[in-house]
């Protein structure tokens, strides 16, 4: 499998997101909300579209505390500074300068305390003028939107959800990262074996290239996968294994 970027129907969602937060009224509204389930591709997304700009990107973790972020940006920044305040300052004369965005992965993570550690990246953005991306899966998304949140949801402009791959996004997807010519009838049955989950296809595209390499073939009909499993998916299997 090739490794390039393939833009596909979730690419242009999250594009039309950063453009409502680039244009949005308020200067105070700059963040964008992404979400998915696993597999819709939130994370090469946003890797993508962040080496691009030269985001900042931080990572959130279990527990992590405000001081965490402040080392966190300090590092990837190579900003530091005496002090908290002074500290703060330096990171926002950073961004004014670079125009970098900040992405948070896995954002729920910077939930607790009343989002504090959500709080001062946002505090940075806003006074540095660059987009904030929150990035979490869908069943979390509910919680950015609490009464305690208010200071942080009243600030999102966009809320993207990344969806499931169509058949139409399966088909450019393997066309442009499979090193073997597949049919439109194999697209359709890797979709449908992958529910729409990027990874998966990505899992089938390694089958399909095996199959050809065995057969030494430079193109595969559906008739040469009939009856095999291209891609599994393990959250069925589990579903399965607990019923």
């Amino acid at each position: 499998m090739k490794q390039h970027y393939v833009k596909t129907s979730n690419h242009h969602r999250f594009i039309s997101g950063i453009r409502a937060v680039e244009n949005r009224g308020s200067s105070e509204a700059c963040i964008l909300l992404l979400t998915g389930s696993p597999g819709t591709g939130k994370t090469t997304t946003v890797d993508n579209w962040g080496s691009e700009t030269f985001a900042i990107l931080i990572d959130g973790v279990p527990g992590m505390s405000l001081a965490f972020v402040r080392d966190y940006l300090a590092r990837e920044t190579n900003t530091y500074a005496r002090g908290k305040f002074a500290q703060h300052e330096a990171l926002v004369d950073f961004f004014q300068r670079s125009r970098y965005p900040i992405i948070f992965d896995e954002a729920q993570h910077g939930l607790p305390n009343k989002a504090e550690c959500i709080e001062y990246l946002r505090r940075i953005a806003e006074r540095a003028e660059v987009p904030l991306v929150l990035v979490c899966h869908t069943s979390e998304k509910h919680r950015f939107a609490e009464d305690r949140l208010a200071h942080i949801a009243t600030r999102v402009s966009a809320v993207v959800e990344l969806k499931p791959a169509s058949v139409e996004d399966c088909q450019s997807y393997l066309a442009d990262l499979c090193e073997v010519q597949v049919d439109d009838a194999i697209a359709a049955q890797v979709h449908t074996q992958s529910s729409g989950r990027f990874r998966l296809m990505a899992n089938a595209g390694r089958t399909l290239e095996a199959i050809a390499a065995k057969g030494g073939k430079t193109s595969l009909a559906v008739a040469d996968v009939k009856g095999i499993r291209l891609c599994e998916d393990a959250m069925k299997s589990l579903q399965r294994g607990g019923k």
